[in-house]
């Protein structure tokens, strides 16, 4: 079975160089002279490439470390304490479209889409009769969902981005695509999602998409758009479902691996590593220490009225009377085999919360709310207010989420980014297209730039 796996994996490795490798992602210049065409003919092909998906989205420049990060800089949660100014730039909210990590990260999400590309535009037509429906449409599911999932962080991130919806084999592939708008990229993205539903069976792994992931992705979409109803009753479909729960005690679902708090987890090793760990421990753990809890956050972890049993997510080591706080979601510095938490329970229960508490139901809010707060051994909160009751939740998505990058995404989408963070300049909202984009791209040109960049 380990060299099965392992075939795969070098196969899923030559699938991804050949279908994804460019420096534009509309303009790509091929690494090795083999044909996409000729990659996904049988099952083990739509398998390998498949994981090769899931790979790109592990990647350090996508979950592995870059996506997550830049937006728990860009909010209260981290500040700068490294040497890698590129990074100060987000913490300082002043990220020029030069911005190496930006070209990194938006090339990587679009390396994940044009591999779900690939198998959803080769895998209908494959004839192998090893592959039955069943396994045929499970491929076809998870790769629209992964498609959804790369398009709903590129639109929360950026806004409104060009749509590639067929494979990128040749420079040009991709040639006349425009910019599209937020709506449009979310539109998008439901469509994914409707498809993926079709298709996926309910949740038997948790590093894998899922019914469930649909279900969950979906209730966070509805909530981005405002549409809380429909945020609740997704968000209800998860909790109704019995496949998750929140696990005892809170830090149990970070230290251990696919635990039952997981909806979708992303799951690294010693061979393909998560980089958190090294960003936020100290030297003296293995670690650059490139960034640190802030103190407000710091503050808030550790109030026993707030933070309760998630005060666990910091660290602190003293030298000659002065304290270094670090981050404890991710230690394993010399493993990397700290998960990625793209999907999981708790956030489910605040979804709810923050639908059913817009919709005028204190009572059903605030029981969501208090699960969470639960788990995290505090007091339920009690109020008569339905504004207080909000805030609330957005504090308790603030700690219950700690630096997994929520808290960027969530004040803006609530418009209290100005208010919380103190930035004037609402262009600031959104990260600028890289520049290398706006040039190589000739379907692009600087009036797609976001406003201020």
């Amino acid at each position: 079975m380990k060299n099965i796996l392992n075939n795969y994996k070098v196969l899923a490795l030559a699938l991804v160089v050949s279908l994804s490798s460019c420096d534009s992602i509309l303009e790509p210049q091929p690494r090795l002279d083999i044909s996409s065409e000729f990659a996904i003919t049988d099952k083990r092909g739509a398998e390998a490439a498949l994981l090769g998906a899931y790979s790109e989205l592990q990647s350090n420049n996508y979950y592995g470390l870059e996506y997550p990060a830049q937006a728990y800089l860009s909010a209260d949660e981290a500040d700068w304490s490294g040497s890698f100014n590129f990074y100060q730039q987000f913490d300082l909210n002043a990220i020029p479209a030069e911005n190496s990590t930006i070209k990194s990260v938006w090339s990587q999400i679009y390396r994940v889409i044009n591999v779900s590309n690939n198998l959803i535009d080769k895998v209908p037509a494959i004839q192998d009769r090893n592959l039955t429906d069943v396994q045929r449409q499970k491929i076809l599911g998870e790769a629209y969902f992964l498609r959804a999932l790369a398009y709903f962080d590129l639109g929360r991130a950026w806004g409104g981005v060009p749509l590639v919806l067929q494979p990128t084999v040749d420079k040009n592939s991709g040639k006349g695509i425009k910019r599209a708008s937020r709506e449009q990229t979310y539109a998008q993205v439901l469509a994914d999602l409707e498809q993926a539903e079709l298709l996926l069976p309910a949740l038997t792994v948790r590093s894998r998409a899922s019914k469930e992931a649909v279900w969950a992705l979906k209730a966070r979409l509805y909530l981005y758009q405002q549409n809380w109803e429909k945020a609740e009753a997704f968000a209800s479909l998860v909790l109704n479902s019995g496949k998750s729960r929140l696990v005892q005690p809170y830090s149990a679902f970070y230290t251990g691996k696919l635990t039952e708090e997981s909806i979708l987890e992303l799951v690294y090793d010693n061979a393909d590593r998560n980089s958190h760990a090294n960003y936020w421990l100290t030297s003296s753990r293995g670690g650059r220490y490139e960034w640190k809890p802030s103190a407000g956050i710091t503050q808030d972890l550790r109030n026993p009225a707030v933070g309760g049993s998630r005060s666990a997510l910091i660290g602190s080591q003293v030298n000659n009377g002065s304290e270094t706080v670090y981050g404890q979601k991710y230690t394993k510095v010399a493993t990397g085999e700290d998960g990625a938490f793209i999907l999981r329970i708790a956030e489910q229960y605040l979804i709810r919360a923050e639908a059913r508490l817009k919709r005028n139901n204190l009572a059903g809010g605030l029981a969501d709310l208090n699960e969470v707060r639960k788990r995290a051994e505090l007091q339920p909160f009690v109020t008569a207010d339905l504004n207080a009751a909000l805030l609330a939740v957005e504090q308790e998505r603030k700690v219950e989420l700690a630096f997994e990058g929520h808290r960027w995404f969530d004040l803006i989408r609530t418009g209290r980014a100005a208010a919380v963070l103190g930035i004037a300049d609402a262009n600031k909202f959104l990260f600028p297209i890289p520049n290398s984009e706006i040039l190589a791209d000739p379907d692009l040109g600087p009036e797609d730039q976001n406003p201020g960049y």
